[in-house]
């Protein structure tokens, strides 16, 4: 277990099927034992990494997300977001540092874009393309540790088509 950015959190670390890479995040004094973490992990095909096995891959992005809109990309990238993109739901994906994201969003609100979603999360630099059978496997094991008193979230860095990310 390592500690988190900015010592509110405990990041264990882990890696699930095919490749797939875990970073489970705690609430700090309610974090969960690490035998019990790494029970979790093996008991739905994954292992337990060492601290910084898997963290250094995932970075914090601010996202939001608007229905499609003409001059929105150009008005993001105006207002100082990194990256503009759209979904194939036909959403646009605006992508911020999370430090800039209210910054953002506020320039957009002003120029009557609406978010429908905003939030700060963390992306992984490298993603890994998961068969039906292996994701399956990752979203059991995603669920087993959300089930886990304690644990705040879990991040991935597989690639999860969004007709199944309901499931998780």
């Amino acid at each position: 277990m390592t500690n988190g950015d900015e010592d509110e959190a405990v990041c264990c670390e882990g890696f699930g099927p095919a490749g797939s890479v875990l970073l489970v995040v705690c609430r700090k004094g309610r974090e969960p034992s690490g035998p019990l973490l790494r029970a979790v992990l093996r008991r739905h095909g994954g292992d337990s990494g060492a601290a910084n096995s898997v963290a250094y891959l995932f970075h914090p992005v601010g996202v939001l997300r608007y229905a499609a809109s003409g001059p929105l990309a150009a008005r993001a990238v105006e207002a100082g977001a990194e990256a503009v993109q759209t979904l194939p739901s036909g959403e646009v994906e605006v992508l911020t540092d999370p430090g800039e994201l209210g910054t953002v969003q506020a320039a957009l609100l002003r120029k009557g874009h609406v978010a429908r979603c905003v939030l700060s999360t963390r992306r992984a630099a490298r993603t890994v393309r998961l068969q039906a059978a292996q994701f399956e496997d990752l979203c059991g094991l995603i669920q087993a540790l959300r089930a886990v008193d304690g644990v705040e979230q879990v991040y991935t860095n597989a690639e999860i088509p969004e007709q199944f990310l309901a499931q998780l």
